[in-house]
């Protein structure tokens, strides 16, 4: 069942990183269910999402021993909404039981409304490529001015890159656009 879960997602043109995440969290809650129910897991009921939710606010701990933040059930939750997704697709279960509804209410830190000039950038970039190297260097430097995520920038290829458009190409990225001008830098401000 977890090859085709696979599957559907690698249909669903999911990232690698999002598809081994969902699947070591739904064998997470396959595991606590057949611990907990002693039966072997054959579809998702409603009240044990319930008390599976309840287990990973009130009972599960991180390594440290501390309980996990809302972010962390959060993932685990949404991994069990595309599972129940495809298991009502693929005709192994008639219903949906979990929907973003069951979603832990997160609260966020206000962020710091702090501007950085250009100018700041530009020493940050200088201070990589004099201590860190080229690679990190052009690390930084595509992260500033193409505003893509760390994961999104390891995972470019030097086919990536149309030298003749100055544009580089995101793929399998989480945000909309897909290409990013590097050369608009010099007029723009960096937030």
């Amino acid at each position: 069942m977890i090859e085709k879960f696979k599957n559907y997602m690698l249909q669903q043109e999911k990232t690698e990183n999002t598809i081994q995440n969902y699947v070591r969290n739904v064998n997470q809650y396959i595991k606590w269910f057949e611990d907990t129910t002693g039966k072997e897991f054959n579809k998702l009921y409603r009240s044990n999402i319930l008390d599976y939710k309840s287990f990973l606010k009130n009972v599960k701990k991180t390594r440290k021993g501390n309980s996990l933040k809302a972010e962390t059930i959060n993932a685990n939750l949404s991994a069990l909404i595309k599972f129940n997704e495809f298991l009502v697709k693929t005709k192994i279960q008639d219903e949906i039981v979990i929907t973003d509804e069951e979603l832990v209410k997160v609260q966020r830190q206000k962020i710091n409304p702090t501007k950085i000039d250009v100018e700041d950038v530009e020493k940050f970039r200088q201070e990589i490529l004099e201590n860190e190297g080229v690679r990190n260097y052009a690390i930084v430097t595509i992260m500033a001015y193409s505003l893509t995520r760390i994961t999104e920038t390891l995972n470019i290829d030097i086919t990536d890159f149309d030298f003749k458009t100055k544009e580089l190409i995101i793929r399998n990225g989480k945000r909309t656009k897909a290409t990013n001008n590097l050369y608009e830098r010099q007029s723009n401000k960096c937030n």
